[in-house]
């Protein structure tokens, strides 16, 4: 694949609209199959991508959670044949036709009602609202878009990460403190799946920024965190003395590494799979962000209010959509082709972060507090109630 040109941008965001944008332009551009190729290896691949929006609140009680399905195709096909493609549509339970070498071997665990239902230009919408049948033909050699539908997410499910934000402001001091659990279980049929590219992103005012930056030989950079183990054991300073530092670190992490990334904004904690190697479930791991900000420095009075969390799961699908068969017609081919699916779910959620305020006062505002004391005692204030009631019961004789 020979590379055009680089594109580039300093916010993050307009990088993701700029994708979503050549997305949805490619799903719209007429692409039709002009000649007849012939192909000694036949194959079909199919890519079912599911993609999760979750939103919660700083408690993780989850207040809206969408998800959208696509359904990418491949084919590498002899001749002008017509394909048909068979998913588990729950109009089509109970109505399917199909050979024998047609059926793909997977297993059915639940039946789904497609909403919102877009095609490709490739494929014959007359024959869909009439059956319910995806039938189209597909260019050739091309990866296309083939469909897109939403779904409703099933509720009261536990998430596959969960993360759990807390920012702490004491005097002049703040720490941001992040756990991520990750359950580590997908489903009945795959078991144990783990999450991959794990982005966590939190947004920090930009007057805190240069704490984050340090000074290279012709260039700045980030301060990249320093690893801590989770467990802590009795005289492990002994061992540990010549080759860790045990001093607080301005960013700790027990898992991959956290640093400042200015297209975001934001700290960025990342991570390649969670649970990691040889790791069970149900592990916690932990990110720790300590600032020590100095009389310049300014305290925003509305800090960020949400931290931002993307990743992945191979083999994995929200929606239970399911590939269920592949057949041809008008196919010059001896041979059935090979028929291949693929599975993988995008997260994205938005979740809350608690602020708390750090336990007594800081110590600028402890050597500057001045107690008022007050021009009464209680006792004078008693004894003057008391004159006060006798005067009124001589006037009253």
């Amino acid at each position: 694949i020979s590379q055009l040109f680089k594109l580039g941008s300093q916010n993050y965001e307009d990088m993701k609209q700029f994708s979503s944008a050549i997305d949805e332009a490619l799903f719209r551009l007429p692409a039709h199959r002009d000649r007849a190729l012939n192909y000694k290896m036949e194959d079909v691949q199919i890519t079912v991508v599911d993609e999760v929006y979750v939103e919660q609140n700083a408690q993780g009680q989850v207040e809206k959670q969408i998800a959208r399905v696509r359904l990418f195709f491949l084919g590498f096909l002899s001749g002008m044949p017509d394909v048909e493609l068979g998913i588990n549509d729950m109009w089509r339970q109970g109505k399917e036709v199909v050979g024998r070498h047609d059926i793909i071997p997977v297993v059915t665990e639940e039946w789904i009602r497609l909403e919102n239902v877009e095609f490709h230009s490739c494929v014959q919408q007359d024959e869909y609202e009439k059956s319910r049948i995806i039938k189209f033909k597909p260019p050739d050699a091309c990866y296309i878009e083939l469909m897109r539908f939403r779904v409703r997410p099933p509720k009261n499910r536990e998430l596959p990460l969960q993360l759990k934000a807390v920012m702490c402001v004491t005097g002049n001091k703040v720490e941001l403190r992040a756990d991520i659990l990750v359950p580590g279980f997908a489903s009945r049929k795959l078991g144990q799946v783990p999450c991959e590219d794990v982005m966590v992103r939190f947004p920090i005012p930009e007057c805190w920024i240069y704490l984050f930056r340090v000074e290279k030989h012709f260039r700045y950079g980030s301060v990249k965190s320093a690893h801590r183990r989770t467990g802590k054991i009795k005289g492990i300073e002994r061992f540990l003395g010549a080759v860790d530092n045990l001093e607080p670190q301005l960013m700790e992490v027990t898992s991959g590494q956290a640093k400042y990334e200015h297209q975001h904004r934001a700290i960025v904690w990342r991570m390649p799979r969670l649970p990691k190697e040889g790791q069970g479930a149900y592990t916690t791991h932990q990110l720790i962000c300590r600032m020590a900000l100095t009389s310049y420095d300014q305290i925003p009075e509305n800090l960020a209010e949400y931290c931002y969390v993307e990743f992945t799961m191979p083999a994995t699908q929200v929606s239970h959509t399911t590939a269920r068969s592949v057949s041809f017609q008008n196919h010059d081919g001896d041979n059935p082709p090979e028929k291949y699916v693929r599975n993988l779910s995008r997260h994205e959620y938005r979740v809350g972060i608690e602020h708390t305020q750090g336990e007594g006062p800081g110590a600028y505002v402890s050597a500057t507090y001045s107690r008022k004391i007050p021009e009464t005692t209680p006792e004078t204030q008693g004894e003057a109630s008391d004159a006060g009631a006798e005067s009124d019961s001589d006037s009253s004789e």
